[in-house]
């Protein structure tokens, strides 16, 4: 009967989950192909460099410190056009590389240039028939300024200044976007006739900034305290093993311990290949990058499978002192896990989408289907990321946390509590204002994890967990996969502020 009751809710959870998941916007975003070969024209065009034969990468990139602090200003819906123009959402950031040569460009979903850095041999470069001679700052702008009154026939100069390095002229152009409650201030850097540098730096014109930045250290404080735990709860669990008597299972453990380390090794060449976009010395090669991103990720694997080895031998002997159950029957725990996610899921669903609704809380669009899809996330990085949460965490919290406490205090609410609330501070909930809703939210779903672990088993809270990650992260990129492949051949224009697609 209680196995029935698990399954409606589940039914019921995943209908409210997809009616009611948080509102995104529709991609306007370029192919990366086509931004690859626009960033290649720009090169071409601004300094002579033909990158037809280099190895190209390519990533979604957008400004998000900026886009959170507009998020927490009330800012962001009104402004989001704004950002789009400017490149700061619906961007690419592209790097060539080639024998010790490296150009990283930013392109936004117009396809203008709105970022570059050249690191390339004078040899390599030449100067473009447009910049033989030096150009004032309008010149510039005009050589800019591909779409007709786009990014850079908006922008404003602002001043110019030379400077003689290295036997070479360089000059820099600065210019000025800007609105009512944002501004972009843009430097173009020219050297030896060629156009090597474009920067910019993002100022949000209010006097509550000060507020945001305290806010944003908070969050970044309580962040640190997963690092913390898990150390903590490393010591402890050895510690635990050395004076808590009974028997313990370290198969199993090491089975635990061989996941964790699997899983982080699962999505090694997608992060070597961001890590090449976002930051690259041409002094090294691919190879040699490609080697030591995969030692880091090995070690990173020993560190994290080690940790799950020893919290969990601890913690495996102490629920089974507690008398706690782990894996028995299975199927049952597997479904009860499955249900749980599914139901747990629709309802807290169902519930930010009514406080959004009444004003309460606000959640950030840029968290929707785009963002996740284009940040890199595929299905083996949501396998990854379910992974280990799910099995590190619940490892830590439940299964040596609450069992700890309930070995001190014979309490197992207090347990449940005392690990909700420590396990909310793992999860920054940076897309939500006000951030303690979502903290509150974490408690609660904590606690309801607590009941699963302790009332059906620890697999059961495993899967559970594991679930609600994989559906909260793969649902919304087999979501964007659709609608991307429904709008191909569509030109696709900036969203005003008010336009939203709700799933």
């Amino acid at each position: 009967m209680v196995t029935i009751l698990f399954i409606v809710a589940a039914i019921i959870g995943l209908v409210l989950f997809i009616k009611n998941r948080p509102r995104s916007y529709p991609s306007i975003l370029m192919p990366k192909d086509q931004a690859i070969a626009v960033a290649a024209d720009y090169l071409q065009m601004l300094c002579g460099l033909d990158v037809s034969g280099w190895r190209a990468y390519g990533m979604y990139w957008n400004d998000r410190e900026t886009v959170n602090r507009l998020h927490h200003l009330n800012m962001l819906d009104r402004l989001r056009s704004i950002l789009y123009q400017w490149g700061l959402v619906e961007s690419w950031r592209i790097r060539f590389v080639n024998q010790g040569s490296s150009v990283a460009v930013g392109i936004n979903a117009k396809g203008e240039i709105t970022f570059l850095h050249v690191d390339a041999g004078a040899q390599r470069l030449s100067s473009p028939q447009s910049l033989l001679t030096k150009k004032t700052p309008a010149e510039i702008k005009t050589i800019l300024d591909r779409n007709n009154n786009g990014l850079w026939g908006k922008a404003k100069t602002t001043g110019e200044g030379i400077r003689e390095e290295d036997l070479s002229d360089i000059v820099t152009y600065w210019y000025m976007l800007e609105s009512d409650e944002i501004r972009m201030k843009l430097s173009v850097q020219t050297q030896d006739n060629c156009i090597v540098r474009i920067l910019s730096e993002t100022d949000i014109l209010t006097e509550t900034m000060g507020k945001v930045v305290r806010q944003e250290f908070r969050d970044s404080a309580l962040n640190l305290s997963g690092f913390v735990g898990s150390f903590l709860s490393t010591i402890a669990g050895v510690l635990l093993l050395i004076y808590v008597e009974g028997s313990h299972n370290s198969m199993l453990s090491l089975g635990i311990g061989l996941a964790i380390a699997a899983a982080v090794l699962l999505t090694v060449n997608n992060d070597i290949s961001m890590s090449i976009v976002n930051a690259f010395d041409s002094r090294l090669t691919i190879k040699s990058v490609y080697t030591i991103g995969i030692v880091s990720a090995v070690v990173a694997s020993i560190a994290y499978g080690s940790m799950a080895f020893i919290t969990s031998l601890a913690g495996l002997k102490l629920a089974a002192q507690q008398s706690l159950l782990l894996f028995n029957d299975a199927l049952l725990q597997i479904t009860i896990g499955c249900c749980s996610a599914l139901a747990a899921l629709g309802v807290f669903a169902y519930l930010f989408k009514l406080l959004e609704s009444r004003g309460v809380v606000r959640i950030s669009p840029e968290l929707s289907d785009r963002s996740i899809f284009l940040s890199g996330f595929r299905l083996k990085q949501c396998l990854s990321i379910s992974l280990q949460s799910s099995i590190l965490e619940e490892i830590v919290f439940r299964l040596l946390g609450i069992s700890t406490l309930l070995w001190f205090f014979q309490n197992e609410w207090l347990a449940v509590a005392i690990t909700s609330i420590l396990w909310a501070f793992l999860h920054q909930g940076s897309g939500y204002n006000p951030g303690w809703i979502r903290w509150g939210q974490l408690v609660v779903f904590g606690i309801f994890l607590g009941f699963i672990f302790i009332h059906y088993g620890f697999l059961a809270v495993v899967v559970a967990h594991f679930v609600h990650n994989f559906v909260l992260l793969f649902i919304p990129i087999l979501y964007y996969k659709l609608q991307l492949r429904s709008t191909i051949g569509v030109k696709a224009e900036p969203a005003p502020h008010h336009s939203f697609i709700n799933k």
